[in-house]
């Protein structure tokens, strides 16, 4: 019994020394790992302090007014500007892949499908919508054109890094502050200065144009829940007198300021109400016709049907009756995007988001 146990024990001795020399490996993998990470966490540390602080330096020259704020927000312009230029590389991979499955696709139905998008859920976005608007009457097809001539010079980055990395052989032992400053050194020698500063120029202009546009059309909606909010505060203030009866006498010299703003509130919401019905029947229109259009242009160019969309009423037809079910089903849905619909259109979520940030602040 004693010879069985020993041997059992002393068979099981070499498997857990097996075992450990499997897991040491391992180990000092995951070990060189962690430094390889805090190494490249310091430098990137550094690189943050670097650029923050040429960014104060900068601020030194400007007004007064802004100094103080842009000091303050350094750091986080710096830590932005170092993941924009990490990140630079893969976004125009990622807008190249975009195009590389669109050009496999028939444009026209594309666009059939953008429009159908636009019917059905415009008007959840009712700022983009608006935006793409004053962007199309503020010189969009111009803006269009420079913003495809800055994408050129982003992709002569994206091909230059592409031959820089195949020739460094040394790239794993350069640190993360090198690797920021090659990247940038590289994105200085291809890109042609002329045409970026054209093209920021070209689109900051239209840019300022949409949100000034946004600014008077939004404006307007909270200046006619304003007045709406002002005629209904001379109907309701004739029953302040009931309502002060029933509250406490501490409280009542709050009765009116309360009652003015809550019909006040409640008058901007009609307001913002009407403005995304409007949004909404003005989107399922555009977007109905569209699809229409490009759905008959589609159908002529493989020979279904004998004529183009000018030529026949088929597209009229089918626009407005998918603007009429679009509408109807916006206002049934509460403006709301269904479960599905959000995974699909969270970028326009995204976009929604900052063009209401824009004209908000």
């Amino acid at each position: 019994l004693f010879r069985s146990r020993f041997c059992c024990r002393c068979k099981g001795v070499p498997r857990l020394l097996a075992f450990w020399h499997h897991f040491e490996p391992m180990t000092q993998k995951k070990s060189a790992n962690t430094k390889v990470a805090k190494t490249a966490e310091k430098d990137t540390d550094v690189e943050v302090k670097r650029a923050a602080g040429k960014i104060e330096e900068i601020a030194d020259k400007l007004p007064e007014k802004i100094r103080p704020y842009v000091k303050k927000a350094a750091p986080y312009l710096a830590q932005a500007w170092i993941l924009f230029l990490m990140a630079l590389p893969y976004f125009v991979k990622g807008v190249k892949k975009v195009q590389e499955l669109g050009a496999k696709m028939p444009e026209k139905l594309v666009w059939a499908a953008v429009g159908f998008v636009l019917c059905f859920f415009g008007g959840v976005f009712p700022a983009t919508v608006a935006a793409i608007e004053a962007w199309n009457l503020c010189g969009g097809s111009e803006a269009w054109e420079q913003a495809r001539v800055l994408f050129e010079e982003f992709g002569k980055v994206a091909d230059a890094e592409k031959k820089d990395d195949g020739k460094s052989e040394d790239k794993e032992e350069l640190t993360a502050q090198q690797v920021v400053e090659k990247k940038l050194l590289v994105a200085l020698e291809v890109m042609d200065p002329e045409k970026v500063s054209g093209a920021m120029s070209c689109l900051y202009a239209g840019w300022i144009g949409v949100i000034g546009v946004l600014k008077v059309q939004f404006a307007k909606t909270v200046a006619l829940g304003d007045v709406l909010g002002q005629k209904v505060y001379k109907a309701v203030s004739k029953l302040e007198p009931s309502i002060e009866a029933v509250t406490p006498k501490e409280y009542q010299q709050w009765v009116p300021t309360c009652t003015r703003w809550s019909c006040k509130l409640f008058a901007i919401s009609v307001a913002w109400l009407i403005q995304r019905i409007i949004s909404a029947f003005h989107s399922a229109v555009r977007g109905g016709l569209m699809f229409g259009e490009y759905v008959v242009d589609y159908l002529h160019e493989h020979q279904i049907l004998k004529v183009e969309h000018k030529d026949t009423f088929i597209d009229e037809a089918i626009g407005w009756s998918l603007a009429m079910l679009g509408l109807l089903t916006q206002i049934a849905c509460g403006f709301q995007l269904p479960f599905i619909m959000n995974m699909v259109l969270w970028p326009v979520q995204l976009v929604e988001a900052f063009v209401v940030w824009s004209v908000s602040y």
